[in-house]
């Protein structure tokens, strides 16, 4: 008998069946309704949103219009507050644009940017909290979170004038670019429009962003200081790649247990950065337990970046399954301010560099690590256990991994990388070798493969492995030649090293001397298994002297 409608139902229940089919059968039906019901619920929207709608707090319930033209700073602020007095929860923002300047986060308070709503940077300075220099702020704040599918737009404003100052980091750079008659002009941000972060996180706990999409940031996208736990998943940053100067991605400054993933970042500066700053007169607080993954880069700087602020030790970081495409740089540790930088990887990175214009930084290289004080007077780091894993490289510039005079890099693994050397687009050539080493003790080496553009190959390439002033080092599984197949330059040369050896190691054809040792200081070098029959010599000597610091087995 059917129930009356209206009537008090009960749940569907199968009668009592002779076997176990009828039963599954009747259940499987059942499940199937409820499924095919909620599947097409409508979606709530507004307050309605969430089970507890006292909760849930509509933006524009608190005088947020939607419209371009209205300012919602208060408006949002206004809806935070509600939001905290009842302990948290849900301020929603729904579709249209919402002129904003400082929107300040509080305890427990999620601000969700729905699909369709874009969040505009004001250009008024009164509508930004004195300090913070943000659109989004939270300072000293627990389980605060941004998610949703909406926008974030800084309407970033530049001008194309002449250089002003010199970069001491990219000095050399910018004489090689004077010399090929470069144009020395670059883009500034206007000094009258609004120079602010998207993102200022100041001490909080358990911050979350998801999902939503930055562009167009006057300065840095997300700058995260000094907190704990925090995840970012599935954001959107775009900036524009010649424009955005100092619009980095991710700053990652002096926090631990950090972990960011799916994201896809195409911005003008380093993409994702760790940095160690001090804040407040207080000393700076190490960077340490950060995990980047699965993200997809493109810059015109370093994608994915240690420094070079170091003014606290950097640790136990793991950057994994990231694409690079169409960036100046792949990977990059620049320590100068006296922290010591320890077990990190890069692994399973997939890259292609292109360096787009002679005013940034970068030279289109794998990889550069480098030691050096900021400071005549500054204290000297350290760098140490750093593993570079299962890459595939197509670059255009020389890596470099040099340690200070007086403080050799230790411990640095170089395994499972296909580095292929690409002719230079732009006309101040800079490449020379494919990867240069200085100042390290423990290096390991273990199938490293080296391949040159054959089509036109630049003038100036050289070798493709150079060790300068190494000790204690271990190259296995190695193949390749040097750049030009015409050319002088060794396939490796080993200048001032000691302690090392080479084994089971490939000359590649067109390979001239695969091996040339140099330097008062070598010393105690075996060459072991080697195949070196494509190469017209197998090692030669700087002087008579230095045969006696080989031994060939």
């Amino acid at each position: 008998m059917k129930e009356k409608p209206g009537a008090d139902t009960k749940p569907f229940l199968p009668k009592q069946a002779s076997d176990r089919r009828s039963i599954l059968k009747n259940g499987t039906a059942l499940l199937g309704a409820c499924l095919l019901t909620s599947a097409f619920r409508q979606p709530k929207s507004g307050n309605e949103q969430t089970e507890d709608p006292d909760a849930w707090f509509n933006v524009k319930k608190f005088g947020a219009t939607g419209s371009r033209a209205d300012n919602a700073t208060k408006a949002f602020q206004a809806a935070i507050g509600a939001c905290t007095q009842k302990g948290g929860g849900t301020v929603f923002v729904p579709p249209g644009e919402y002129t904003v300047g400082t929107v300040q986060l509080m305890d427990n308070v999620t601000l969700h940017i729905d699909a369709g709503a874009t969040l505009l940077l004001s250009q008024s300075k009164e509508d930004f909290k004195r300090g913070s220099r943000a659109m989004i702020f939270a300072e000293n704040a627990k389980n605060a979170a941004v998610t949703g599918r909406g926008t974030l737009d800084g309407l970033a404003q530049y001008d194309y004038k002449d250089m002003t100052g010199i970069d001491p980091e990219i000095k050399n750079e910018i004489e090689i670019a004077r010399q090929a008659g470069q144009e020395m002009k670059r883009y500034y941000r206007r000094s009258s429009a609004m120079n602010t972060f998207m993102f200022i996180i100041n001490d909080c706990i358990n911050f979350k962003l998801s999902d939503v999409s930055i562009i167009h940031s006057p300065l840095w996208n997300v700058r995260l200081n000094d907190c704990d736990r925090v995840y970012i998943r599935g954001i959107h940053i775009l900036s524009d790649l010649e424009k955005g100067v100092n619009a980095d991605g991710i700053d990652i400054c002096s926090c631990k247990n950090v972990v960011v993933s799916d994201s896809v970042i195409v911005t003008g500066d380093d993409a994702i950065v760790l940095k160690s700053i001090a804040r407040g007169g207080k000393k700076a607080n190490p960077c340490e337990n950060i995990t980047v993954t699965n993200c997809i880069l493109e810059t015109s700087s370093t994608p994915l970046v240690i420094g070079t602020e170091t003014e606290a030790d950097i640790r136990f970081v793991n950057f994994n399954n990231c694409v690079i495409r169409n960036s100046n740089r792949g990977l990059g540790i620049n320590v100068q301010d006296g922290a010591t930088v320890s077990s990190v990887i890069f692994s399973n990175i997939s890259m292609e560099t292109n360096r787009r214009h002679w005013n940034w930084w970068g030279s289109a290289e794998m990889v550069k690590i480098i030691l050096s004080k900021r400071k005549a007077d500054s204290s000297l780091g350290k760098i140490r256990d750093i593993c570079i894993n299962n890459i595939i490289a197509n670059v255009r510039g020389t890596s470099s991994i040099t340690g200070h005079p007086d403080q050799p890099l230790e411990n640095i693994r170089i395994t499972d990388v296909q580095l292929f050397m690409k002719t230079e687009d732009a006309p101040d050539k800079r490449a020379t070798d494919a990867i240069r080493i200085e100042a390290v003790t423990g290096l390991k080496i273990r199938d490293l493969t080296v391949n040159w553009a054959k089509e036109v190959p630049e003038k100036k390439w050289q070798s493709a492995l150079v060790l300068k002033n190494v000790a204690e080092f271990e190259i296995d599984s190695f193949s390749g030649r040097q750049g030009l197949k015409t050319g002088k330059a060794p396939v490796i040369l080993l200048d001032n090293t000691k302690d090392g050896i080479i084994r089971d190691s490939c000359a590649a054809e067109g390979s001239g001397v695969f091996i040339q040792v140099a330097g008062d200081q070598t010393r105690d070098i075996i060459l072991r298994n080697n195949n070196i029959k494509k190469a017209a010599k197998e090692i030669v000597f700087g002087n008579g002297a230095l045969k006696k610091a080989v031994e060939i087995k």
